[in-house]
């Protein structure tokens, strides 16, 4: 992976693997507590069509002495400046869990930049103004730990410890104090076409709960709901997940030509 230099991109994009013919720019946004080397396979196993770029939050990996964003708007505010220069190419922007919602904030910006992203993909949560209010911000250390454990998304190595957790549980609790603390009562509509990705056992999302980003577009439609086998981390296996993304590349790119 290489990053050009005194590029604004730096600090917030990971692109583990070149593609300077690729048609298309995905952008992946983490879930609460992730970090770009979640997607480290992604770059090598997309159809060549795409290239795979990472945000970065602060906090973690190569920024883990950077404070954690606690804001939704803050956060999206600096990742909207981070990936501006990707709209050179279409962009495709694909958030999980936390991600989602991010993704809805940082489309909204760039649609009023007049950069409309070809396409969102909103995976593993409710829309924004669906989710479930919850606290686990505020839970204790253990409580936390045991949210990680359910959510089986953390190296059980890192969970075991204590070290590390010293170093994990402040940033997962700003992650999670940041989703859990945005409730955007009226959401305004997109025009980006939108799909939903869900994993078929996912307790965190329903059918209903997926099916309301649907209210968060201008047509009051989906431009496609996929359901996979698997859990609120049906992705950990990107192979079916990037073969269904690789079938839209064809569709974005005539979208842009027209």
């Amino acid at each position: 992976m290489t990053d050009s230099p005194g590029s604004a991109t730096n600090t917030w994009i990971r692109t583990h693997t070149r593609r300077p013919d690729a048609e298309i720019n995905l952008v992946c946004l983490p879930h609460a507590g992730g970090s770009a080397s979640y997607y480290r396979r992604w770059g090598s196993l997309a159809v060549p069509e795409i290239e795979v770029h990472v945000v970065q939050y602060p906090g973690r990996e190569d920024r883990l002495i950077e404070t954690p964003i606690r804001s939704m708007s803050v956060l999206a505010d600096a990742v909207s400046e981070a990936i501006a220069p990707l709209f050179e190419r279409p962009v495709v922007l694909f958030g999980h869990s936390m991600g989602a919602c991010l993704m809805y904030e940082v489309a909204l910006r760039a649609e009023r930049a007049g950069r409309d992203p070809a396409l969102l993909v909103a995976s593993g949560s409710s829309a924004p103004h669906r989710r479930e209010r919850r606290s686990i911000h505020s839970a204790s250390d253990a409580e936390l730990l045991d949210e990680l454990r359910r959510e089986a998304a953390t190296d059980s190595a890192v969970l075991e410890s204590p070290e590390l957790l010293e170093l994990l549980l402040p940033m997962v609790r700003g992650d999670y104090e940041l989703i859990e603390t945005y409730h955007p009562a009226a959401p305004e509509p997109l025009r980006t076409p939108l799909t939903v990705f869900r994993g078929a056992d996912d307790a965190d999302v329903d059918e209903t709960g997926a099916a309301a980003w649907s209210e968060v577009t201008a047509t009051g439609a989906l431009r496609h709901h996929q359901v996979f086998a698997g859990d609120h981390f049906y992705l950990r296996d990107p192979d079916e997940v990037l073969s269904v993304l690789g079938s839209f590349v064809g569709s974005l790119s005539t979208q842009q030509q027209a």
